[in-house]
Parts: structure tokens; C-alpha cells; sequence
């Protein structure tokens, strides 16, 4: 009785990681924060700070608007997470995270997190 829990359980985070990047773009934010740091400045860090072999990194800087999104992929192209940055007054710079492990309320995109929190936090 247990092999077929045990298979959901490792089917579900296989399906879930086939969303496309639009996909998970129109999903609820699993955590929102502000850093007093440039969104340009913070998207760069994001951009190094989940740079992996096996992951694909996708920029887009939109100075006009003083925003930024940051796509991380697998090498496959499924969505894993997205970064929605936006620069609000002042030096407040908006962070919200999507993650295809889960939306608000849950622990999904603890490790984006803590990321966002070193790049928007410098010593």
C-alpha cells in the first residue's frame, strides 16, 4: 500500500517542473520583500547567486521601468522560479518570488529567499 503513495509523491514534483516560465509568471508569489538596494544591483546579484551547472539563468532588465525579472530554469527549460523586481521610491526595491514548489504560505523558495536576502542585504 505504501509503493503507491511513494510514487505520487516522486511523480508530483516531476509534473509540476514542466511549467513554463509564462506559466508560473501568471501564479501567486510565494514571498514578497523590499531591500534597500537598486533593482539593477539586486538583479545582478540574483543572477550570480543562482548561477549552477545545472540550472540556466535568464535576465531581463527593463531600465525604463526601473524593473527586472529573473528566470531560473532547468538546463531542460522547465520553470523552476522567477524573480519580479521593481524599484520603488527612493532605494526601496520590491522583490517578489514564484516557485513551481508552492505559493504563499508554504516553505517553497526558502533558499530563493535567503539568497534575495544576502544580495539585498550586503555586508
Amino acid at each position: 500500500m505504501k509503493n503507491p503513495i511513494v510514487l505520487a509523491l516522486v511523480a508530483l514534483p516531476a509534473l509540476t517542473a514542466c511549467q513554463s516560465p509564462a506559466q508560473l509568471a501568471q501564479s501567486a508569489p510565494t514571498w514578497t520583500a523590499v531591500y534597500a538596494v537598486p533593482y539593477d544591483v539586486m538583479a545582478s546579484c540574483l543572477v550570480a547567486s543562482e548561477t549552477l551547472p545545472w540550472t540556466k539563468v535568464t535576465p531581463f532588465i527593463d531600465s525604463a521601468n526601473r524593473r527586472a525579472t529573473v528566470t531560473v530554469t532547468s538546463a531542460t527549460g522547465s520553470a523552476l522560479g522567477t524573480y519580479d523586481i521593481r524599484q520603488g521610491s527612493g532605494r526601496a526595491t520590491e522583490v517578489s518570488y514564484r516557485s513551481i514548489y508552492g505559493g504563499p504560505g508554504t516553505s517553497a523558495g526558502g533558499d530563493a529567499f535567503d539568497k534575495a536576502k544576502r544580495c539585498g542585504n550586503p555586508a
